[in-house]
């Protein structure tokens, strides 16, 4: 009794009165209290979260600068489409100049699209320059040219041709990706950060790249600040409607650490320091 009395003392719900002895606040004042203290905690759990990302353009100038080495090794094997695909997210969060990619696959699949989309939407978010190299088949595609306009539109250069390529994506033109097997891209795949090999990568992709044809915007794709401005409603809809990250991230269609990453960057934008508030400012604004 004594300790469950200190407890709802320490929380602020109950005093004791000399005459009337121990006193219940009002409900209302309570749960108000609760919220606050709450929302407190919360609050400096996100500043401490928020500090702790100050630290990244440090890290990444001593990176670039050779003072700090991510791997052992420049060229880095990795195995499993999980364990490729959560490395790409990773290497595409801190691109933060441009993005380079040649695609050798005819018709992009759904999963491929849908697995690619968040990526490519939050490199042009934070404009990094994009130029991918596809095949004009792949552009014949309804689905594929439908993704392909959604990119140019946001500010991304395409272009195509007729013959195969070798599969590869550069970041920053530090860092390229290449397949373990060019006959089956899931198996695996190096990360490379050998300058030479880099470089030598870039020629390869600027001599293809000279030689393609531009695709061009189609005049029914949607404009960039439409799109992602629809995006943002997506998230925000999706995020007040489920109680859990690993669901919303679902019904969105990617990880959960890029669905956090765009909530993260929302939350930014609206200067809110929660995800509630951040649901209230978007709904003043208008977003949903």
């Amino acid at each position: 009794m004594d300790r469950a009395f200190e407890r709802l003392k320490d929380l602020g719900l109950v005093r004791y009165h000399h005459d009337r002895g121990i006193v219940a606040i009002d409900p209302v004042v309570g749960i108000e209290k609760l919220i606050e203290t709450r929302l407190e905690v919360l609050n400096e759990e996100l500043r401490g979260v928020s500090a702790v990302r100050t630290a990244i353009p440090l890290l990444l100038e001593d990176q670039q600068a050779g003072r700090l080495s991510p791997v052992s090794s420049d060229i880095e094997r990795i195995e499993g489409l999980d364990e490729i695909r959560a490395r790409l997210d990773d290497l595409a969060f801190f691109a933060h100049r441009e993005v380079m990619a040649m695609q050798p696959d005819g018709p992009l699949s759904a999963a491929y699209i849908e697995a690619a989309r968040p990526l490519d939407l939050r490199c042009l978010r934070r404009g990094v320059r994009m130029r991918t190299i596809v095949l004009n088949e792949a552009v014949a595609d309804d689905r594929t040219e439908k993704y392909v306009q959604e990119l140019v539109a946001l500010g991304a250069n395409l272009r195509s041709v007729e013959h195969s390529m070798e599969r590869m994506i550069i970041y920053d033109r530090a860092v390229a990706v290449v397949p373990i097997d060019p006959g089956n891209s899931a198996r695996g795949a190096l990360i490379i950060r050998q300058p030479s090999l880099v470089m030598s990568m870039i020629a390869l992709f600027d001599r293809v790249w000279s030689d393609a044809r531009p695709v061009e915007a189609s005049e029914s794709a949607p404009a960039a600040g439409e799109h992602l401005q629809l995006l943002e409603k997506k998230i925000l809809t999706v995020l007040s409607n489920s109680s859990k990250d690993e669901i919303a991230a679902r019904d969105m269609g990617m990880s959960v650490r890029t669905f956090r990453r765009h909530v993260a960057e929302l939350m930014t934008r609206l200067g809110a320091s929660n995800r509630f508030q951040a649901a209230l400012l978007a709904k003043d604004r208008g977003w949903l």
